[in-house]
């Protein structure tokens, strides 16, 4: 059950980093595609935009000062403080997103060392619970040990038998039936 919901909130962790990995890819090259060219081509239809020279009221010649029509900055200028206020509500938006991510990862972390601890625990307690095994089956007469082995299931017998010492497992070997001390033989030799 542990197992299931510690997979489980990885898939929603995961399912998270996608999710914001397209947020943050859809606003860093959405500009980039769209909003530059809708300006260039304001720039270019735009009848406010008036640069016009002077002309000298005595001379009739052109001079070189132009003018700008300043309703089109302000107008420019507007836009432009509308998006850094959206780019900053995103920013920190992004921002909470990555704070929750780094947090879930973090319990992700505490999660698999607690698990690799659990594993570890239960290892060691069925090695030991084997170490045991093996002092009781070799410290029995082999005709006994022999009879309890034909009931055991055989890859248990093989693990036991592993780890006993050559003349023990010869003379408890000797008393099992013969079909299934080939069987564990075969084990043996695998292992």
């Amino acid at each position: 059950m542990k197992l299931l919901m510690q997979t489980l909130l990885v898939a929603l962790i995961m399912a998270k980093i996608v999710l914001g990995s397209i947020f943050l890819y859809q606003i860093e090259f959405a500009p980039l595609f769209t909003e530059t060219i809708a300006i260039a081509s304001e720039l270019k239809e735009d009848p406010e935009v008036k640069i016009t020279p002077d002309k000298k009221a005595g001379s009739g010649q052109a001079g070189g000062k132009e003018t700008i029509d300043l309703n089109f900055i302000k107008k420019q200028n507007a836009q432009l403080k509308e998006k850094e206020k959206y780019l900053e509500q995103r920013k920190i938006q992004l921002v909470a997103l990555q704070d929750e991510i780094s947090n879930k990862i973090a319990e992700l972390t505490r999660l698999r060392n607690e698990i690799k601890a659990e594993r570890t625990q239960t290892k060691t307690d069925e090695e030991q619970k084997l170490r045991h095994l093996i002092k009781i089956y070799s410290a029995m007469k082999p005709p006994k040990a022999a009879s309890l082995i034909e009931k055991l299931d055989i890859k248990l017998a093989i693990q036991l038998l592993s780890k006993m010492k050559g003349d023990t497992v010869g003379s408890i070997l000797s008393f099992v039936d013969v079909g299934k001390a080939a069987k564990i033989s075969e084990g043996l030799l695998k292992k």
